[in-house]
């Protein structure tokens, strides 16, 4: 079975500065990594769009992640 990949789009347009950027990209990449195998051989892609703080990244992410663990669940991927 494969495990899940993932891949980021966040632009200069969302998120102005580099430092941002990349923190956003990190967090988004370590709430990824313990989610990943949970979420069987499916590709995921994340689009920021815009900034919002730390604190309300991570719950949205948590629910995010906890959806598709849900859904991944409910119908693996065969490939």
């Amino acid at each position: 079975m494969h495990s899940a990949r993932l891949g980021l789009i966040v632009g200069k347009k969302a998120i102005a500065r580099a430092h941002a950027r990349n923190r956003v990209k990190r967090i988004i990449r370590d709430r990824f990594r313990r989610a990943r195998y949970a979420l069987g051989g499916y590709d995921l892609v994340v689009r920021v769009v815009g900034s919002v703080p730390d604190q309300e990244l991570h719950q949205l992410l948590n629910r995010l992640f906890a959806d598709l663990e849900k859904k991944a669940c409910e119908h693996p991927a065969d490939s």
